[in-house]
């Protein structure tokens, strides 16, 4: 026991992995920013206007977050990895890289644009605005659409030019924005102020994306080009179809289930409630998700297998324990925060307690599924949440009449559960089959 806590040790520990820890460093500081004003906002915003406000912002957004899945093609992890490989190896093509990246979401989202000027009404009644005539908020998804869409794969070239530092820049800027912005626009407008909000918060961190990618490529000494290239546009897709194909299934599900849960009487009010809880997750989740932020790029990168195999367990046993730590925290502090949301005790306990123990499940999710990206088989995370989306689906649609408040957060923990279970055996124990069969 005392050799594992030798001072020796833990520094011979940070220096084999400081790329690593330099890097969640950063990473962790930005999110701080942004993500900290953005629950700030949120608790300001839900104890304001309520659960059925909240609820039914819940399932637009949910509509936005399955067109950006069409959007992005998967480029949040494309560009990741695709940027820390060519800055590197092939620096007088990541220009070219970036203007195709750039292109391809830019022809998709036109044809994103089409579907919902000609098929909203059919697709997504729940896009109603009060503010806004019903054209004018189908106008304002898109603009969200396109804004959220071009924001993530601009985050995801900045952190494969490891541009941590002006993350927290960005980041800084979109949380303040929060405050001021989304929480004043809420009070005044309710779901359309929200949406309003998080539409200027988004189309403010592309244009401050955008000056810290040309500040980055200035000091690289390459320009973005936009001249087409089948090659380029094909390595993109390589990557980025599979992490699409996931994304697609998860938002799908999401969306889906959402729309079931808000056309039940009190619908809204119990979507309110898996709403905050989700955000509650999503905060606990904080270290989780700047380790799989940081560790794509790191992974994709290392040619060496004893550096890869150390930075996965690493990696892997931080996101368990601190996972399972605050979680339990959580449990053991639920009146307090829930009482800060200003949420119905009664009808939010359960739901909150099962989506504190699906933290644990879904962290594990989210580094497994770097691992598998970074080891060239996407389409196994593909599969593992094509499995999230059939079951988050089937047991919301079995559930929902009888247990309307907990149908999701049962969805949400059995699903993560069998994709683990999926990725697990993908990442260890068929690697562990596979070399044994290589060395007899």
């Amino acid at each position: 026991m005392r050799e594992v806590f030798d001072k020796s040790r833990i520094k011979e520990l940070f220096a084999k992995n400081s790329r690593f820890y330099t890097a969640l460093l950063f990473s962790t500081l930005s999110a701080v920013l942004s993500q900290g004003l953005n629950f700030f906002t949120l608790i300001l915003v839900t104890r304001k206007v309520g659960e059925s406000v909240i609820g039914h912002f819940s399932v637009i957004q949910s509509i936005v977050i399955l067109l950006v899945s069409f959007g992005i093609l998967g480029q949040n992890a494309s560009s990741v990895a695709l940027t820390s490989r060519f800055k590197k190896r092939y620096p007088n093509q990541l220009g070219l890289l970036l203007g195709n990246a750039y292109i391809l979401s830019g022809l998709v989202l036109i044809l994103i644009g089409g579907i919902l000027l000609f098929s909203a009404d059919r697709l997504f009644p729940e896009i109603f605005m009060d503010l806004f005539p019903r054209l004018a908020g189908i106008a304002i998804i898109f603009l969200w659409t396109s804004a959220m869409t071009y924001d993530m794969m601009q985050v995801s070239i900045m952190i494969g030019l490891e541009a941590y530092r002006d993350l927290i820049k960005t980041d800084a800027l979109k949380g303040l924005i929060s405050i001021s912005i989304i929480y004043t626009l809420s009070i005044r407008y309710g779901t359309s102020g929200i949406v309003l909000g998080y539409l200027i918060s988004c189309f403010m961190g592309v244009i401050t994306n955008q000056f810290f990618i040309r500040n980055n490529l200035k000091m690289l000494k390459v320009k973005i080009n936009f001249s087409y290239s089948p090659r380029i546009i094909r390595r993109i897709l390589d990557i980025g179809l599979p992490v699409f194909t996931a994304a697609l299934f998860i938002s799908f599900a999401t969306w889906l289930t959402n729309k079931m849960i808000f056309a039940e009487i009190n619908g809204a009010a119990a979507l309110g409630i898996v709403f905050v809880c989700r955000q509650i997750m999503y905060l606990i989740q904080f270290i989780p998700v700047q380790i799989s932020r940081v560790l794509l790029p790191i992974i994709s990168d290392d040619r060496e297998i004893h550096n890869l195999k150390r930075v996965r367990v690493t990696s892997l046993i931080t996101v368990v324990v601190i996972s399972t730590l605050l979680a339990v925290i959580g449990i053991l502090f639920e009146d307090y925060i829930l009482m800060t949301f200003k949420v119905d005790a009664g009808l939010a306990s359960w739901p909150y307690r099962i989506i504190l123990l699906t933290v644990i499940f879904s962290s594990v999710n989210m580094i497994l599924g770097q691992f598998v990206i970074a080891g060239k088989n996407p389409w196994i995370r593909a599969i593992a949440d094509f499995i999230i989306s059939i079951i988050m689906i089937s047991i919301t649609y079995l559930m929902k009449d009888n247990y309307l408040f907990t149908a999701l957060p049962w969805a949400f923990l059995i699903s993560f559960i069998m994709s683990d279970i999926v990725l697990i055996y993908h990442v260890g124990v068929k690697s562990f089959f596979a070399n044994e069969l290589t060395k007899n």
